[in-house]
């Protein structure tokens, strides 16, 4: 049995806009995971990064053709799935015998469509480590593959879309293997520069599930019940990462890490134990409400230099209107703390939200700019499939019918208009005021003199390359 796993390259044009200037290709963690579970169960899996390849199809059709894969799998969310139905394109004609599995929130959410479609052969529904490997052994096995006895997956028979019983979320996420980053393109991966301290870096996971009801978050999928590793084990990873590949960055993809005042002690204690604060830093995202003064010394001397919040809105009406519960008095305190803690800020906003005017536009980038952080990162709302607010829009006829997947992107353009405008807003609106929000938050003298002379992620190249995109945007529009 042969299982290729490909990461599909996105089209920067459509996925990020005027800004796609300031990409990076970043690792893949969850095909990482996926490779390791499946090395570990004896399945020979391979892995092509068509992102890290720009896309090129002649480089997918050599790999295709050198590892002649039984099944080739993708993991994919909302925004890649243009991508991903490129990526399936080429296979079909490359490699027709393999089978196409497709994995992630996207996949799970809409199997019916994938399959019934001929997009996909199988689809594995939700948490993907113990599936794939059972489903290798399946489509191993001599004669007809028994999929039926594989939880947590669909499938065509006889014409028909057959889903098994859903599969059980992990409980014991130390029981993972480590992701196999060996089989991966390392020197294509680079983090984004502000969250980039030290290099090389790449992603870690703590934890899993979340109990908290954010409107536009489709990460609950994974559970409402937080499944968390041990300080151990994410200790060891660290060693693991340092020692094997040099890594000098570990960089938490959780959308909250760590998640109480013990859990984030007894990481930072394991840490300072074994001396990897010495030899490694690493940054994190939490929330505003989930931080001390002294947790976040604690990181600090441990190691944590680079924190991230999601501020999202400018004040606390805008954040009822998405269910976060974490309103601007917290922000500010947190950002106290973490200043006297001496650590540098990320701020998250979100342009749009539901019931959005234009004064509540200006009052996000307004908020942004009265917080003493080192960064802020504007996106406009979007209601992903899997989200409360995505539902809601929906059954309101708010979003556009049939679905324009490709329009689920962030940072819109005139060519690529956003999925879902706030009434009494238009797309030009969102657009202007995303523009409106980066200048008038990174132009100005005390931003540029802190990234230039202590934050140092954004050099003068990165300033003006970014400032000629969005000034160049601004120009076309005129």
């Amino acid at each position: 049995m042969r299982f290729l796993l490909i990461n599909p390259a996105q089209d920067p044009r459509r996925t990020a806009g005027y800004y796609r200037r300031m990409l990076s290709v970043m690792p893949p963690h969850n095909l990482a995971c996926l490779a390791a579970a499946l090395e570990q169960a004896g399945v020979r899996v391979a892995v092509h990064d068509d992102a890290v390849a720009g896309g090129d199809r002649a480089a997918l059709e050599a790999a295709l053709r050198r590892h002649r894969p039984d099944a080739v799998g993708l993991s994919v969310v909302t925004a890649m799935m243009p991508d991903a139905e490129r990526v399936i394109r080429v296979v079909r004609a490359t490699a027709p015998e393999a089978k196409v599995v497709l994995g992630n929130i996207h996949p799970t959410l809409y199997a019916d469509d994938l399959l019934s479609g001929g997009t996909a052969d199988v689809v594995a529904r939700g948490e993907g480590e113990v599936t794939v490997v059972e489903l290798a052994r399946a489509l191993a096995a001599a004669g007809q593959p028994d999929l039926e006895r594989v939880r947590g997956i669909s499938f065509v028979r006889d014409g028909q879309v057959v889903h098994t019983p859903d599969r059980p979320l992990i409980s014991d996420l130390d029981g993972l293997p480590l992701p196999a980053w060996h089989l991966f393109p390392l020197d294509g991966y680079r983090l984004f520069n502000f969250a980039r301290v030290r290099e090389p870096g790449t992603l870690v996971q703590g934890s899993r599930g979340c109990p908290y009801g954010c409107s536009y978050c489709s990460l609950r999928i994974m559970g409402r019940q937080r499944r968390a590793r041990s300080a151990r084990s994410l200790a060891d990873e660290f060693e693991h990462l340092l020692g094997r590949f040099g890594y000098r960055q570990p960089s938490f993809v959780d959308p909250i890490f760590p998640f109480s005042r013990q859990e984030g002690l007894a990481f930072c204690d394991e840490l300072i134990r074994r001396g990897l604060h010495r030899e490694q830093v690493w940054i994190t995202e939490t929330r505003t409400d989930l931080v001390d003064l002294e947790l976040l010394q604690a990181m600090r001397e441990a190691g944590l230099r680079r924190i991230m919040f999601g501020f999202e809105a400018g004040h606390d009406a805008q954040l009822r209107a998405i269910n976060k519960d974490a309103g601007a008095d917290q922000a500010r305190r947190a950002v106290r703390w973490a200043r006297q803690a001496g650590l540098q800020i990320i701020g998250f906003f979100m342009l749009g939200i539901p019931g959005s005017d234009r004064a509540a536009l200006q009052a996000t980038i307004d908020h942004a700019r009265s917080l003493d952080i080192d960064f802020a990162k504007f996106t406009v709302f979007v209601p992903f499939p899997g989200t409360e607010a995505h539902r809601e829009l929906l059954a309101r006829g708010e979003l556009p019918a049939p679905e324009a997947w490709h329009r689920y992107t962030s940072y819109p353009t005139d060519e690529v208009p956003p999925c879902y405008v706030p009434r009494g807003l238009t797309a030009e609106d969102l657009i202007s005021s995303q523009r409106r929000a980066y200048l008038s938050w990174y132009l100005r003298p005390r931003v540029v003199f802190n990234q230039l002379l202590r934050v140092r992620a954004l050099g003068p190249g990165e300033l003006l390359a970014g400032a000629g995109t969005i000034l160049s945007a601004l120009g076309r529009r005129r």
